[in-house]
């Protein structure tokens, strides 16, 4: 009979932040964040038309800031509202 698999107190557990390599958040969070209408993000007719990048995590869309940050950029920092 097999026993408990021990972990050297050494080893690290990646973090769901570590593999994606930013945090993800909400669209309340990044429009605050970004000082945006928050329906740009909530509303899929709008992310769609204006190209929004997110990521779709079940049924929760989120979004990484700095693909946010740079979007804005590329819109010329405007926020289309």
């Amino acid at each position: 009979m097999a026993g408990p698999v021990l972990e050297e107190p050494h080893m690290n557990i990646p973090t769901m932040q570590d593999v994606l390599g930013e945090r993800l958040v909400d669209a309340r969070e990044a429009a605050h964040c970004l000082n945006i209408p928050t329906y740009l993000l909530t509303h899929p007719s709008e992310r769609n038309r204006l190209r929004v990048p997110h990521y779709r995590v079940g049924k929760l869309v989120r979004f990484k800031l700095q693909e946010l940050i740079d979007w804005l950029e590329q819109q010329g920092g405007k926020s289309h509202a």
